[in-house]
């Protein structure tokens, strides 16, 4: 199978949507012959965070010579990336031969008159496989949607995170951060360690969770926390402290206080995996946090004359750490953003935190059937930030155009609002910077 035949697959397979439970994927793995039984697993859930968390241990993990496979989503320009060995994506070819063995898999379920699996499944159980295929030593694997109910949530992991909780996917979670809890809470696991920023209603949830399956938990702000960090040139400095091990001084490409409390979490998950594991020291930690990349986050490119910030910032809480890292880098420095949201997001909490009155804003649809309408997220826009300058654009491409001539040398533009306009307009950059 190619790669485009995969991806036809698996596009068929999008139609029916998401299914909260992991019947389908339990089916799924039983024809597999469970390969997520192969290797160590670490099991990351949380709103936001959870991908940044999730790459900064892997890197932690095969900087110390150990071999890791990633599974995170979604993608922003290709497939490929969500299923990682070290730092290197899944070859298309390789990729395309993996689907079809799922595809194998899911033909024997079907004629046993099963219902098929998701789209989001079959990534999934492919991850799974191809990990078992490789030969690693550790899996690291982003939850999709919430945790209880997630395909990710068949995994027997040795040590799990819930990075944090506020409201985002209502519509599969609950509409309280309470009920979210309990969702994210699903992945604890009958003693298996527990390492979370959780605060406030979301962490008593958990906290009880964890108490009824006697999982032990290390808590942001008691068990370890952030003592301090100052921004230095590429990045930020952090100093993270437990209640066990000395202060470590750490280095992360990454900026804003809310990457310090992913990299603490992050941090205190990899020192429990090195009280088992010899291959783990502190200086191949400190080494692979300081390597860790993570693109579309707070991401920063020079380019053109120009600053360009690709940032998710899809939700209340990715907006508010948004604006928070932006006024540390660039102060209250005017920006031209080129816009979209999903329509069942907090538009209102989303364009309140990242829109400021100098700024210029260009809406633009994002690839999807859920995409708010360029003219409605214009009008919520001059709603919110009175006398704003905001206009619509066709496409990412077309908003990127024009934000390059309302701006000046010297000038930011920001991409943000939805993670799936990134992967068109780092491709738009990457296009331009080569001609």
């Amino acid at each position: 199978m190619t790669y485009e035949e995969a991806l036809a697959y698996l596009e068929s397979a999008a139609s029916f949507g998401i299914k909260p439970g992991v019947e389908r994927i339990q089916t799924l793995l039983d024809y597999l012959d469970h390969p997520e039984k192969d290797y160590k697993i670490i099991h990351v859930a949380g709103t936001n965070g959870k991908g940044s968390v999730t790459t900064y241990i892997s890197y932690a993990l095969f900087t110390s010579g150990l071999r890791v496979g990633r599974f995170t989503s979604p993608h922003l320009e290709s497939y490929t990336e969500r299923i990682q060995i070290n730092d290197a994506e899944i070859t298309k070819e390789a990729f395309g031969n993996l689907i079809l063995s799922i595809q194998d898999g899911v033909t024997k379920m079907v004629a046993h008159g099963m219902e098929a699996p998701t789209q989001f499944e079959m990534l999934t159980a492919a991850a799974f496989l191809f990990f078992k295929e490789q030969g690693v030593d550790y899996a690291v694997i982003e939850a999709g949607l919430g945790g209880l109910l997630d395909s990710t949530n068949v995994v027997e992991p040795i040590a799990t995170v819930i990075t944090n909780v506020t409201l985002d996917h209502q519509a599969y979670c609950g509409d309280t951060v309470e009920e979210i809890a309990e969702h994210k809470a699903g992945i604890i696991k009958e003693g298996v360690p527990l390492i979370t920023a959780a605060q406030q209603g979301p962490l008593r949830i958990i906290e009880g969770v964890a108490k009824k399956k006697k999982a032990p938990i290390y808590i942001f702000n008691q068990q370890f926390g952030v003592d301090s960090r100052s921004a230095v040139t590429g990045g930020q400095m952090i100093t993270i402290s437990t209640d066990k091990d000395a202060p470590a001084m750490l280095f992360t490409t990454m900026p804003g206080i809310h990457q310090a409390v992913n990299l603490a979490c992050a941090l205190q998950t990899v020192r429990l995996l090195m009280e088992q594991d010899e291959a783990i020291s502190e200086e191949t930690i400190r080494e692979g946090f300081a390597r860790a990349i993570w693109p579309g986050r707070f991401e920063v490119k020079c380019g053109l004359n120009r600053i360009f910030i690709f940032d998710g910032a899809h939700n209340t809480a990715g907006a508010e750490a948004f604006a928070m890292t932006y006024g540390e880098l660039y102060k209250d420095k005017p920006k031209t953003i080129v816009m979209a949201i999903l329509k069942d997001k907090d538009e209102v909490g989303i364009i309140g935190n990242v829109v400021k009155p100098k700024d210029i804003v260009i809406a633009v649809p994002a690839p999807t059937d859920r995409t708010e309408t360029p003219e409605q997220l214009v009008t919520i826009v001059r709603q919110q930030v009175p006398h704003v300058v905001a206009q619509t654009a066709a496409d990412v491409e077309k908003g990127l155009e024009l934000a390059f001539k309302h701006s000046q040398d010297g000038d930011i533009i920001v991409v943000c609002g939805s993670l799936y306009i990134l992967g068109m307009a780092r491709q738009w950059l990457q296009q331009r910077l080569s001609h």
